[in-house]
């Protein structure tokens, strides 16, 4: 089953409840919950029975049923989970790096739900550096790593770089909680 057709299965049902139970003290709820929404359905959508002796890429993936996380309100340098202030806006993706990619410095003004398939993350974070300051010019001071069926709260606003350190592709998903036509990244000036 494809994400389309996971989501054509699961959004329609979901949204006519939604829609006539929405009140504003229950925004948060609904926000979480669609969040929730689209991880299954990513989850879901994955081809997880490849035969394997197609090419020497392709993925194995088993799921157990379980939870992913559970009443976690921080992220993992321990920054409480906030709310958009603005009109809030969802955005879904997967990425998959290849070994030995080396993302540019950036921030997230928001947080996301995020979810390794496969590989390993590596997180190198610059916790003393302002906002404001737009220069590559950074240091690590906290490195996090993320290992298949790991799942976080991605941290806002601190400066950072990933890597995927491994001999494998890296898979995972992210879903952010934002605020409509904002950006999810910023990058740093390039040198």
């Amino acid at each position: 089953m494809n994400l389309i057709s996971a989501l054509l299965i699961v959004f329609p049902p979901f949204f006519y409840i939604c829609g006539r139970t929405i009140e504003a003290k229950n925004m948060k709820n609904t926000i979480i919950t669609i969040l929730s929404v689209f991880l299954v359905a990513t989850i879901i959508s994955c081809d997880c029975t490849k035969d394997t002796s197609e090419t020497e890429n392709d993925i194995i993936t088993t799921f157990v049923n379980g939870d992913l996380m559970t009443n976690v309100s921080a992220d993992p340098n321990g920054n409480a989970l906030v709310y958009p202030s603005g009109e809030a806006s969802i955005t879904s993706q997967v990425k998959v790096w290849a070994p030995d990619f080396t993302s540019p410095w950036h921030y997230h003004p928001y947080q996301c739900v995020a979810h390794i398939v496969q590989g390993e993350l590596t997180v190198n974070f610059d916790t003393a550096a302002s906002l404001d300051d737009k220069s590559p010019n950074k240091t690590t001071s906290v490195t996090k790593t993320f290992k298949a069926g790991e799942a976080f709260i991605g941290t806002s606003n601190t400066w950072h770089y990933s890597q995927n350190l491994g001999s494998e592709d890296l898979i995972f998903t992210t879903s952010w909680l934002a605020e409509k036509d904002a950006p999810i990244a910023v990058l740093a000036d390039k040198e």
